[in-house]
């Protein structure tokens, strides 16, 4: 009987869970090595894909075709690449009466990962199961209720736990898959609550955990693989109570003893740092005979906590080197069960996936330095930013290892340097009064070099993960106030968030010379014009993935100085856009071009200060493509409306057919925001289309992806993905 239980196990899991040292060492791999042996791993999975998107694995076809859908888009092949669709409708499809804790997580995985948003009503239902399953253990056995994603909104009408002990691989499992689906706004703290508890008592006296519970009359021997699980439990379940008690104090806006003495660091636990040191030994044994889920249980505690070695072993290079040994000729690897699992497993560890949440901060807690520059040899650390930026040469990586509120006394930037959040934070900058170039206290209503946080003049500065609160004081009249300037050089913004909520009219982004600025993944939120622009010359503005919220969108206007350029390049792709007005063009300022595709705009007036000539398209163009317009008044010339132009088909036909597969109609957002009203404490979520709005069922894809925009969390999710790669890749290419 026990024997037929093993053969029926999830992908065969818990069969190899140990490892054996053969005797011929590992060599060194080279990173070629490990590209070219990832990219055969991915030709064989996308070589085993069925007709119906599914892959072949006996009694859990979901599980393996999310597992292996995973794997792919992991691996780089694109969310909309007809492979990846495939496997995403077949899990759909088959999943109204999923049960198995395994399919149940490796579904929200895949989905969660995808972020198409008509898909959230899964996840909610699919993490409703997973809690429901959870036993009185705090563990998770192989299947769960058919519970309802109403059960979440009200614990009461839950089903009664069960009592089965379960064991540490379901349980693993159901972590991953609840700490993923809590990033869809699911609450799990009860349910972490009693994964810590299972962990902590059960930690055998080695420092490792065992596939079972120990009883009275039999304790298991610790096992590898669980010995990762019981580590990545544990700290999912400290970051889910981080978490949740950062969110009360932000409620209260009382005392944050309590969170900081929670956020300890992860290595002063005892019973950490003892299962740390038993991974180490763990590590250490790395071979060719390694089980490959033991392997990818390795990657993943390594990559969430941001450890390149455990013990004394790196443990990628051993791992890489016993894979790449390994692998067959078709690309695959094998076990008793088959390739499928195995060869996922293998890619996801060489591709260093990232599918927890970057908590790294805990393991090591906050430095008393928050600012390190981290691309010199020594990593210097500095109390505050302008210490690290007048330290840095051309080309530095700032780190900022703390969340902030950190105060910057309008910061000149004269040479290419990056600055970055740093794992597990998310920095809040503020505007900070400073002084002038005279050491005197800065005075903003008459000096204009004082009016903003940062300030551009030379050089390329690329921003990620930062948030900045531009709440000005009080100076007795209205300041052209601008949270960031581009006077001079370029800006690169990833992940970032501009807000205010004291209504002083900021610019979120000023352009005041020539510029060639990209902004990806970012949400504004507030002030007179997300992106106000000087035409000054040459001047290209690319804005992708992103949320705009503010009274205009762009507005460009005269340049103050001696000569009055233009030839500005607007470029706007999956943006979702709330305004009073979109584009607002000084009607002197020539060639303004604007490109927009699948972007989402929901403005009172789109286009009335557009044209530079009634009726005319002088100097102006517009190409769109698979937009959606939610539009009171179109186009026209200093406020006047064009009487012809009143839909989307003859704001096409204006601009020359340019724009004929794009439409208009309602756009509901989960939250309706006042166009006059603006919030630091607004969420990238609260511009989710809404699961009622029609624009969901004709399954039109436009907008921004809210899971991944913004500092914080948004950032935590993209930069876990292949395509932050891809995007510090091509920032490469541009720079060279």
């Amino acid at each position: 009987m026990r024997r037929q239980l093993f053969k029926n196990m999830c992908f065969g899991f818990v069969l190899v869970l140990c490892s054996t040292v053969v005797s011929s060492p590992l060599q060194a791999q080279t990173e070629q090595e490990v590209t070219a042996s990832r990219l055969k791993g991915v030709e064989f999975l996308k070589s085993q894909q069925l007709e119906d998107g599914s892959w072949e694995f006996e009694g859990h076809p979901v599980g393996i075709t999310a597992l292996c859908t995973m794997a792919l888009l992991e691996n780089g092949i694109p969310v909309n690449d007809p492979m990846i669709q495939k496997g995403r409708q077949f899990v759909l499809k088959e999943s109204e009466k999923l049960k198995s804790t395994y399919d149940l997580s490796l579904a929200i995985l895949l989905l969660s990962r995808i972020g198409n948003r008509e898909d959230k009503a899964d996840i909610r239902r699919f993490a409703a199961r997973l809690i429901a399953g959870q036993t009185t253990t705090g563990g998770w056995s192989y299947s769960c209720p058919l519970a309802t994603a109403s059960s979440l909104n009200n614990p009461r009408s839950r089903l009664k736990l069960g009592t089965s002990p379960g064991d540490n691989s379901c349980t693993q499992f159901a972590v991953l898959g609840l700490w993923t689906a809590s990033r869809s706004n699911i609450n799990i703290d009860d349910s972490m609550i009693g994964v810590a508890r299972r962990f902590v008592e059960t930690q055998n006296e080695d420092g490792g955990w065992s596939y079972k519970l120990p009883t009275e009359d039999m304790k298991e021997p610790s096992r590898n693989s669980m010995t990762l699980a019981g580590l990545f439990c544990l700290t999912v379940a400290r970051a889910t109570k981080i978490r949740s008690m950062s969110q009360d104090v932000l409620k209260e806006a009382g005392d944050s003893t309590e969170t900081q003495k929670e956020g300890d660091t992860l290595i002063s636990d005892p019973i950490f740092a003892k299962g740390l040191e038993m991974a180490g030994t763990y590590a250490a044994g790395i071979s060719a005979s390694s089980a490959r889920y033991f392997l990818w249980s390795t990657e993943r505690v390594g990559v969430l906590l941001g450890l390149e070695t455990l013990g004394n072993t790196d443990w990628f290079s051993k791992g890489a080197s016993a894979l790449i040994q390994t692998q067959k000729e078709d690309g695959s690897w094998e076990d008793s069960r088959g390739k499928l699992a195995e060869t996922a497993f293998a890619i996801l560890f060489l591709r260093k996936a990232n599918l927890g949440s970057d908590i790294s901060r805990m393991l090591n807690g906050e430095p008393e330095k928050k600012f390190q520059i981290y691309s010199q040899e020594k990593k210097p650390e500095f109390e505050t930013l302008q210490a690290a930026v007048a330290a840095a040469k051309a080309g530095d990586l700032i780190r900022v290892n703390g969340d902030g509120p950190f105060g910057v006394p309008h910061l000149e930037i004269d040479k290419d340097l990056s600055i970055e959040a740093g794992f597990g934070y998310a920095p809040i900058f503020q505007y900070e009064r400073g002084k002038n170039s005279l050491g005197l206290r800065s005075r903003p209503e008459r000096d204009p070099n004082v009016r903003h946080i940062l300030r551009v003049s030379k050089g390329t500065l690329a921003l990620e993960g930062l948030a900045f609160e531009f709440d000005p004081p009080e100076v007795g009249k209205d300041v052209p106030w601008a949270a960031i300037v581009v006077n001079g050089g370029n800006l690169k913004m990833l992940n970032c968030t501009i807000s205010e909520q004291n209504d002083k009219g900021m610019a979120a982004v000023q352009v005041l010379k020539p510029t060639d600025s990209t902004i990806t993944n970012c949400f504004f939120v507030g002030g007179r014009a997300a992106f106000e622009i000087e035409g000054t010359g040459k001047q290209t503005i690319s804005v992708d993935d992103s949320i705009i919220f503010s009274r205009k969108i762009f507005s460009v206007l005269k340049s103050t100085g001696a000569t009055a350029g233009g030839d500005i390049n607007l470029n706007l792709s999956y943006c979702t856009l709330q305004g009073a007005e979109g584009f607002v063009f000084e009607r002197f300022v020539k060639n303004i071009h604007v490109k927009s595709d699948h972007c989402a705009f929901k403005v009172e007036n789109l286009g009335l200060s557009m044209l530079s000539a009634r009726g005319s398209k002088e100097n102006r163009s517009f190409a769109g493509d698979a937009n959606v317009y939610d539009v009171n008044d179109w186009l026209g010339q200093s406020g006047k409306a064009e009487t012809g132009v009143t839909d989307v088909k003859s704001w096409s036909q204006f601009w020359g057919k340019t724009d004929e597969t794009s439409v208009g109609d309602t756009l509901a957002f989960t939250f309706r925001r006042p166009n006059n009203s603006f919030n630091h404490r607004y969420k990238p979520e609260d511009w989710e289309v809404s699961e009622t709005s029609p624009l969901l069922a004709r399954g039109l894809d436009f907008g921004a992806k809210p899971a991944s925009v913004g500092a914080g969390p948004g950032f935590s999710r993209f930069r876990s993905s292949i395509l932050y790669n891809e995007w510090k890749q091509k920032q490469l290419a541009t720079a060279k």
